[in-house]
């Protein structure tokens, strides 16, 4: 795999993006610019009002009091301007990762954007203390504050003795047992890259949200036929694809910025065998694999170790100190929450 993306406007991968895509520094670290006015949908990926109350908003919707309650602070953060956001690192995926020239670059990136766009949020997502230690340490010298954004589940396979839940145990047995031919590819035909868009929207659009990023065939074509991510394969007996999980790699760390599986393809627990497959292939890599967010008790029974996932975030230059103010005070009211606090309320 290559660390050098392709270089297209950003709707051309993510029709819902509503934000534009520069490549800057040596390692052509990618920002995100999200536009003034959002449309409809818009990305979490690119805008915080969609994450942070959009998407739970959503997920609320059968408790209204809650959801209208999350809506009226998304209405406030308008008020005061997130929707002006640039994140610097931000890749069009869940969860950037950066090899280690890049991170080293992220903070004077940061720093230029800052004083090229003094009314603009400037964030950095994806952060973890356990793993950024130095870059959050830097980011909070020049006034960033961080905010919990979601929990992650790791699942640390670069040593041999890695012990295995029962759960996967029988997920792995299951996998073994259907006989299925499982590959991981470097290209991928026109016909392949139709079923997988059509898989990712059946379970990331239809099944879940539409402020997930709603990916162009193309997005899939670029990264995987141009050799930036591999791409995970199950199909049945007739050969025709009933699963797929990209596959981004950083160094010694794996992530899967999108996967899919027909619901009606008659395999039993089809979720259950594409994760199979894709811890084989972390474990026979001796990979560290970030398996992002989302199904926690499906991770955990697997031995998936859930980390808090922050945003790191600083006001505008030219803003007013109430915004100053609220940041700091969502950051210090947020300051004492714990994993396990997050997963009590599912995640």
């Amino acid at each position: 795999m290559t660390d050098k993306w392709p270089m297209v406007k950003l709707v051309d991968w993510v029709s819902n993006a509503c934000a534009s895509l520069l490549w800057e520094g040596d390692t052509k670290v990618p920002i995100s610019i999200a536009f003034p006015r959002r449309q409809k949908n818009t990305s979490y990926l690119f805008s915080p009002r969609s994450g942070w109350f959009d998407y739970l908003t959503h997920e609320c919707r059968h408790q209204p009091v809650v959801a209208l309650l999350i809506a009226a602070l998304g209405k406030l953060s308008y008020l005061l301007g997130i929707d002006k956001t640039i994140f610097i690192g931000n890749y069009p995926i869940s969860t950037s990762i950066w090899n280690a020239e890049q991170e080293n670059e992220l903070l004077s990136i940061a720093k230029k954007m800052m004083a090229l766009n003094p009314n603009y949020y400037i964030g950095v997502r994806n952060l973890l203390p356990h793993r950024h230690p130095t870059l959050i340490s830097n980011l909070k010298s020049f006034g960033y504050l961080g905010i919990p954004s979601r929990v992650i589940y790791e699942f640390d396979l670069r040593c041999e003795n890695v012990s295995i839940p029962s759960h996967l145990k029988r997920d792995l047995a299951l996998l073994k047992k259907l006989n299925l031919d499982v590959q991981v590819c470097s290209k991928l035909d026109q016909d392949s890259l139709i079923r997988i868009h059509d898989l990712y929207q059946k379970i990331y659009l239809h099944k879940h949200s539409l402020l997930n990023p709603q990916y162009t065939v193309q997005f899939f074509d670029d990264v995987v036929n141009q050799g930036v991510m591999s791409c995970l394969l199950i199909r049945g007996l007739d050969q025709q694809i009933c699963s797929f999980a990209l596959l981004l790699r950083a160094g010694h760390t794996l992530t899967v910025p999108a996967l899919g599986y027909d619901t009606k393809f008659n395999l039993e627990g089809s979720y259950r065998v594409l994760f199979a497959a894709i811890y084989t292939y972390a474990k026979d890599q001796r990979l560290l694999l970030n398996y992002s967010s989302g199904a926690g008790d499906f991770k955990r029974k697997r031995g998936g170790i859930g980390y808090l996932e922050y945003t790191y975030l600083v006001c505008p230059f030219n803003s007013y100190d109430i915004k100053k103010f609220i940041l700091a005070l969502v950051a210090q009211k947020t300051a004492t929450l714990k994993v396990q606090d997050l997963i009590k309320l599912g995640a």
